[in-house]
């Protein structure tokens, strides 16, 4: 194994614990503190998240690593955002989520169309 290909691992260990901090709060709820430890569940995703972010950084200056992003934080930020709303309101459309309202300062979609 290449040290690319070891922090590439790593990476993918770091999302899946991501994932796991998320399914936590999911179930115990974003305050709840796990017995024998000192961090709520929230606080927690936000020491996975920045794990993730640590090996996100060592890949971006591990040479053959990740290319510069195509697109700024900000843009990429912005266009998940207007994704998740944007399916959010389908979700409750079909009736898979209870009381959606779309936040202050994201577009309405309001044409009843698919997706």
């Amino acid at each position: 194994m290449t040290r690319l290909e070891h922090l590439l691992t790593i990476f993918a260990e770091e999302c899946n614990e991501v994932a796991q901090r998320a399914t936590k709060a999911l179930r115990f709820g974003l305050h709840e503190i796990q017995s024998g430890q000192g961090f709520t569940n929230g606080d927690r995703i936000w020491c996975e998240f920045y794990d993730l972010l640590g090996i996100m950084e060592m890949l971006k200056n591990e040479p053959g690593g990740l290319a510069k992003p195509p697109y700024t934080q900000e843009e990429g930020i912005a266009g998940k955002r207007n994704s998740v709303e944007l399916y959010l309101k389908y979700s409750a459309k079909l009736g898979t989520v209870d009381g959606h309202q779309s936040p202050a300062g994201l577009p309405k979609d309001d044409d009843g169309a698919k997706p």
